[in-house]
C-alpha cells in the first residue's frame, strides 16, 4: 500500500473514532438527563428504594437552605413524609462528561416541602454522577433557590 492510501486509511479510522465517540457521548448525555427525570418522577411518587438505588451509599446533599445530609436521611425524609413534593419539574439540562463522572446543572420548578419546610419555587441545582459497576450514581446534589429582584 503506498503512502497516500496509508495515510488516507488513517484518517479514515481516526475519524470514525472521533465521531463514534461524539456518539457515545450523546448517548450518555440523553441516559444521564433520563436518569435525571426518572429521579424527580421518583421524588413526586415518594418512592424511597428508586431514590436509594441512585445514590451512592457516600451521597451528599446540600438543600436551599444550606443543610446538608447523607443518603439515609433523606431517603427517611421522604419514608416518613417529612419530604413531600407535588411537582418536580426540570429543565434547562446540561450535562458535563469527565470519564465516569457526570455533572448535570439545571433548573428546577418544585412545589413541596423539603425537612418539613417549604420549598416551592424555582431551583438551579447541580447533580455530580459516577459511574459505578456500570451504572451511574448521584454521589452529590446541591440546590440554591432563585430570587426574584
Amino acid at each position: 500500500m503506498n503512502r497516500r492510501w496509508t495515510g488516507l486509511v488513517i484518517t479514515s479510522v481516526l475519524s470514525l473514532a472521533a465521531l463514534l465517540s461524539l456518539a457515545r457521548a450523546a448517548n450518555v448525555d440523553e441516559d444521564l438527563k433520563k436518569l435525571e427525570t426518572e429521579r424527580a418522577a421518583a421524588v413526586v411518587r415518594g418512592d424511597a428504594a428508586t431514590l436509594a438505588k441512585q445514590r451512592s451509599d457516600d451521597y451528599t446533599f446540600i438543600n436551599v437552605y444550606g443543610r446538608m445530609s447523607d443518603k439515609s436521611q433523606m431517603v427517611d425524609a421522604f419514608k416518613n413524609g417529612q419530604s413531600k413534593l407535588a411537582s418536580d419539574e426540570l429543565s434547562d439540562m446540561k450535562v458535563r462528561l469527565y470519564g465516569n463522572t457526570a455533572v448535570i446543572t439545571g433548573k428546577a420548578d418544585v412545589k413541596g416541602t423539603l425537612g418539613g419546610k417549604d420549598i416551592t419555587g424555582q431551583m438551579m441545582f447541580t447533580r455530580v454522577y459516577v459511574k459505578k459497576g456500570g451504572h451511574w450514581q448521584s454521589v452529590a446534589f446541591q440546590q440554591t433557590l432563585v430570587s426574584n429582584p
